[in-house]
């Protein structure tokens, strides 16, 4: 093999070749020792192994799909109670509520299920939502800075719980001078914009949280808005418990992304060209062909050509064009780019684009 490899190549092309295995190996490597945390659930270990197998189970799916009823279709409650046959690994923890176990589902499996059975799968890239919180009480309206907040700590915990990146504002000089209390409750979006628009959110929520006395009782009332590319949605919620009130925030914007950015597989693949610059060596084309893979309804990624920076890629893909483009809006490392227009990339969250004639990438090194 060592003869046959010193013959075939010369010296420079054969460094050349042992340096682009090294790179592959590593990289192969890297990616065997990643498991999304989509599909790792924390369970009690105050239960029957059968038990703790079957609510990580309900964990991982309930967090995937955009479904809320999700585990009652009739698959689901099946496999359900084979769900040994879905752990992957499993460990021994403790935690502030006592001991528990972390488990590993099988990732391939579970979103095997999901597309055999048709059902919306809520994958990995997940929108950020910018969180600009407001209280009104007894002593007036002000921004909840502190981290440590009770209904910032609930708002945390269930984010966690749901995989629901968030990001919370600094609350420095450069927001206060942009952005007041007043300017969020009353719901002045050019300022909420401008204000926000330093921390590059792929979304904007503004919340506002006000006491209301009732005889006996003191009942909350939320009243939240989500900025979406300029659309601007609004909701309310109601209840005697504040931190109740923002763990059910969380749940209600976690189902709403989620029937908006789920997938669903199709029956057949079909083939899509793509046109990529950005992949200037072998490295960064693994590094592409990695992450393209990654994308939920991704299958056999191919190079088909190099041109200077382009590469002339073909994919597999078993789900809608239009999908896969929300996903790849929200990928940092891809940017759409406007067809001929290498500079002008598209940020789009609801793509328009979806039936453009060649479909152009910029890939940068994550």
């Amino acid at each position: 093999m060592t003869k046959q490899f010193t013959e075939k190549y010369k010296p420079g092309q054969q460094l050349a070749l042992l340096v682009l295995l090294c790179v592959l190996a590593l990289l192969l490597q890297s990616g065997q020792a990643i498991a999304s945390p989509l599909y790792t659930a924390e369970v009690s270990a105050e239960q029957s192994r059968q038990q703790w197998q079957r609510e990580a189970f309900e964990q991982v799916i309930r967090r995937i799909s955009a479904d809320p009823d999700v585990l009652s279709h009739p698959a689901v409650q099946q496999e359900r109670q084979r769900a040994n046959t879905y752990v992957k690994q499993f460990e021994a923890i403790r935690t502030e509520q006592g001991p528990a176990v972390r488990v590993m589902m099988d990732q391939q499996k579970i979103q095997q299920l999901f597309r055999e059975q048709q059902l919306l799968i809520w994958d990995s890239r997940r929108p950020q939502s910018l969180i600009w919180l407001v209280q009104q009480d007894m002593q007036g309206r002000q921004f909840v800075r502190q981290r440590q907040h009770d209904l910032v700590l609930a708002i945390q915990q269930r984010a966690q719980q749901r995989m629901i990146p968030l990001i919370w504002p600094l609350y420095d000089m450069e927001d206060l001078l942009n952005l007041t209390e007043t300017d969020v409750w009353a719901g002045f979006w050019q300022q909420i914009r401008t204000a926000s628009s330093r921390y590059q959110p792929d979304l904007v929520v503004t919340m506002q949280l006000s006491e209301q006395q009732s005889e006996d009782n003191l009942e909350y009332q939320l009243f939240w808005q989500l900025d979406q590319q300029g659309r601007v949605e609004r909701f309310e919620l109601a209840g005697s418990n504040a931190t109740q009130l923002a763990a059910d925030f969380v749940d209600a914007l976690a189902d709403l992304l989620a029937q908006r950015f789920a997938v669903r597989y199709l029956t057949e693949s079909e083939p899509l060209e793509l046109m990529v610059t950005g992949a200037s060596d072998w490295a960064d084309w693994v590094r592409l062909q990695r992450l393209l893979s990654s994308f939920p309804g991704v299958g056999q990624v191919d190079l088909i050509k190099r041109s200077g920076d382009w590469s002339k890629l073909r994919l597999q893909l078993s789900i809608p064009l239009d999908e896969w483009l929300q996903l790849v809006a929200l990928e940092p490392a891809l940017s759409l780019l406007a067809s001929g227009e290498v500079n002008q990339p598209i940020s789009l969250l609801t793509p328009a684009s979806a039936g453009v004639d060649a479909i152009q990438l910029r890939f940068e090194r994550p």
